[in-house]
């Protein structure tokens, strides 16, 4: 019988990884904000800090490869090695059979995203910082488009309705910090490909997808894995340089696919 995973270990921690990098806009990106204040120009802004400059939410990038994972998992699905996603909108979401009973979440009946990255009963494990933009020194790095409404329905221009929406112009640079608790390797082999699937252009970030907009390169420049034990006792954490960290990543990579093709042979 296979040993069933803890997800919801949150009351110790074993092990904690910090992974850093640089997220490039290669396309324009429009990440938008809610409400503009008054202050903008522009019909649609985009979201921007105290600095007045724009930044990526992690919520944003959460969502993305929340999204890009379901799409994956679903489509190679093998639930003995637990290998699945749920449908977080219906009624056999992961969690809804604990709701009203907190104190009886049963971890091991959620799927390997929720596992990941959390349910309405569950914790997550990742968390993303909100990416801000590096200072160059450079020109603006808002630019102004114009579009027109178009009704759906009719597959025309509605009444000449003009407007203008911000965009982050492509060589944007931003920073990356991703935070992940208690990281098990097949896990961080779906956290490895979910990150790919962006950088490959596969998964947009934002709005206005369908015109070409979210598009952006990655680049992994460090990380670095501390231990309960470590911490405790002053020990410097374990780290890795972007070579390093590449074979890292293969080594997650081959433990999830590992897993699949273990659970694969015992069918067979």
């Amino acid at each position: 019988m296979r040993q069933l995973d803890s997800p919801a270990d949150f009351h110790r921690l074993d092990s904690r990884l910090r992974l850093v990098g640089r997220l490039i806009t290669r396309t324009a990106l429009h990440v938008g904000a809610a409400d503009d204040g008054g202050h903008d120009i522009s019909d649609m802004p985009v979201l921007k800090d105290g600095r007045g400059l724009p930044f990526i939410p992690g919520a944003s990038l959460k969502g993305v490869l929340r999204s890009t994972l379901e799409s994956l998992v679903r489509a190679a699905e093998d639930r003995r090695a637990g290998i699945w996603a749920c449908d977080p909108l219906s009624k056999s979401a992961c969690g809804e059979h604990s709701a009203g009973q907190r104190k009886h979440v049963v971890v091991d009946e959620h799927c390997a995203i929720c596992r990941l990255l959390g349910s309405h009963v569950l914790a997550s494990h990742v968390r993303i910082s909100d990416a801000m933009m590096q200072l160059d020194g450079g020109q603006s790095p808002i630019d102004l488009r114009d579009g027109v409404a178009i009704d759906r329905d009719l597959a025309r221009v509605v009444g000449a309705r003009k407007y203008q929406f911000e965009v982050v112009a492509p060589g944007v640079t931003f920073d990356l910090e991703v935070f992940i608790d208690n990281p098990q390797p097949w896990l961080m082999g779906l956290v490895t490909i979910g990150w790919d699937q962006i950088a490959d252009g596969y998964s947009a970030v934002g709005g206005f997808s369908s015109r070409g907009l979210g598009r952006l390169e990655l680049h992994w420049d460090e990380g670095e894995q501390v231990t309960a034990r470590s911490l405790l006792l002053g020990e410097d954490p374990t780290r890795w340089g972007p070579v390093d960290l590449w074979q890292q990543r293969e080594a997650w990579r081959g433990a999830l696919a590992q897993r699949l093709e273990g659970h694969q042979h015992v069918q067979d």
